[in-house]
């Protein structure tokens, strides 16, 4: 075993001198688990905040912006599309970029033309691309999006934007689904979005005889074997990189019915066998591979897999409503862009739901040089609603008016009728950091192995071999405790 690591809680309280006060003032205590977010539908605007987000204390308003012109910060993104355009084909089935999608390129742009700072935007494909700057705090990094670090990594190599408690009093309950130790918030995320459900080209699903997707997991396999005798790809996976299968977290509180399934890993000693959330979820869809529902041919890129979905060679993809504009923008000439849409996930036996979190995370390095101009920026984007909105989220900041995209529609009408929950994403609390901290401790965090070993125990190439999946079920389930009683951690 590793040398036993200190609690995340207790090492951000040795970080609190450091820490820098920036989304607000003081409000209530953050509330842990949000077990009762059913009501928080996305279209709120996060009314239970207070203050007016030019008075805040993380507001562009108190930054000498004029002292900064003339300077130039670097913002990596993995979002390609954001800086690049959308790929697309023409006539001739050449792939170029169209750059009226380049919405954060233009976003960059009219900051510059308004405060005289330049954004110079540089596209990561990985996390691995950017770590080693951030490990050496290289001052070449000013500000970085991120959706896989661990709590660790967070601590390790981004400033602290705000605490918690100054970040709810503009954006509400929201504050706690941000990238958090439980005390300061790492990453801003200014806006709110649907976590992963069904993203699907509806008119691959019609060739099928569906009109919708399926309400309850046996009409939903059903379509999918109707797919998939019909010669098209059900799901798109893009396997060949691990960080898809993470989107099983949320797709067990749906099996779960409830928003907890991950942290509560750390309640049984077998959280990977079929009678847990967690366990039941990797399951299925190790049974959906079995059965041919995701894709055939690993695609060699997520491009490639988007590509799959806006042509109709696949017929869905299991992820967030980020992915719904990527897609729409790959439709080739021709086609409706509108058929692509997103609905919530089936009900696996708890009813049916769909997870709700803030979006679209912005971090200044530790490293920079230019943290107030890193700062401006990142203000400037949670307040403007139409670039939110067009890269597929909803804008949230108290004061901003809200423009909501259409993509929503479908989950917001049955949320509306009743026939669909709405769950917060469950905030980081002392349960979470340590799942993650026995995950690592047992090597099953890093690429998602904790679920990748299990899915990759089925060979679709030969009668799958269950037999071998209990094996590395026992084996995880072992690693697992054997980490946890190192550790010393239980539910709290």
């Amino acid at each position: 075993m590793k040398i036993k690591k200190l609690s995340a809680l207790a090492l951000s309280i040795l970080m609190a001198a450091g820490a820098l006060t920036a989304c607000g003032g003081g409000s209530e205590p953050a509330n842990d688990n949000n077990a009762g977010g059913n009501d928080a539908a996305v279209g709120d605007n996060g009314g239970d905040s207070a203050g007016d987000s030019g008075d805040s204390a993380g507001g562009s308003g108190e930054i000498d912006a004029e002292s900064l012109r003339g300077k130039t910060i670097t913002l990596y993104t993995h979002g390609g599309n954001r800086v690049l355009g959308e790929e697309k084909k023409d006539e001739n089935g050449n792939t170029y970029r169209d750059e009226s999608y380049a919405y954060l390129k233009h976003l960059a742009e009219k900051f510059e033309e308004e405060y005289g700072i330049h954004v110079d935007l540089q596209v990561n494909s990985t996390e691995d691309d950017i770590r080693p700057l951030l490990q050496t705090q290289d001052p070449s990094i000013d500000i970085y999006t991120s959706p896989n670090w661990s709590i660790e990594e967070w601590q390790q190599y981004a400033e602290p934007y705000c605490t918690i408690d100054e970040a709810k009093e503009l954006y509400g309950d929201y504050a706690t689904t941000m990238y958090n130790d439980g005390t300061y918030i790492y990453a801003l995320m200014p806006a709110k979005t649907y976590n992963n459900a069904v993203v699907y080209n509806e008119e691959t699903i019609k060739k099928v005889g569906y009109d919708s997707i399926p309400t309850t997991q046996a009409e939903f396999e059903a379509m999918c074997e109707a797919l998939r005798e019909a010669g098209i790809d059900p799901i798109a996976m893009h396997r060949v990189e691990n960080w898809p299968l993470s989107t099983i977290n949320d797709f067990a509180n749906y099996v779960a019915g409830s928003n907890d399934a991950y942290p509560s890993m750390l309640k049984s000693d077998t959280p990977f066998s079929e009678s847990e959330p967690m366990g039941k979820t990797i399951r299925m869809y190790t049974d959906w591979k079995s059965r041919g529902f995701f894709e055939a041919d690993i695609y060699t890129d997520f491009g490639v897999a988007m590509d799959s979905v806006g042509n109709g060679n696949a017929a869905m993809m299991l992820f967030g409503a980020w992915v719904v504009p990527q897609i729409q923008g790959r439709v080739p000439e021709g086609g409706d862009p509108n058929s692509i849409k997103f609905a919530p996930a089936p009900d696996f036996g708890k009813g049916q739901y769909v997870m709700a979190s803030a979006a679209d995370s912005y971090a200044i390095s530790k490293g920079s040089d230019d943290k107030e101009a890193a700062r401006l920026f990142i203000e400037y984007i949670s307040e403007d609603a139409q670039y939110l909105a067009d890269s597929g989220y909803i804008a949230m900041k108290k004061g901003v008016e809200p423009i909501v995209p259409d993509l929503y529609k479908i989950i917001d009408d049955a949320v509306e009728a009743g026939t669909c929950k709405v769950l917060y994403s469950y905030a980081t609390d002392e349960n979470s950091i340590h799942n993650e901290e026995v995950l690592t401790e047992a090597s099953l965090l890093a690429d998602v192995k904790y679920v990748g070993n299990l899915y990759d125990t089925i060979d679709v190439t030969k009668e799958p071999d269950w037999a071998a999946y209990d094996a590395q079920v026992e084996k995880q389930n072992a690693a697992y405790v054997e980490a946890r009683d190192f550790l010393g951690y239980s539910w709290q």
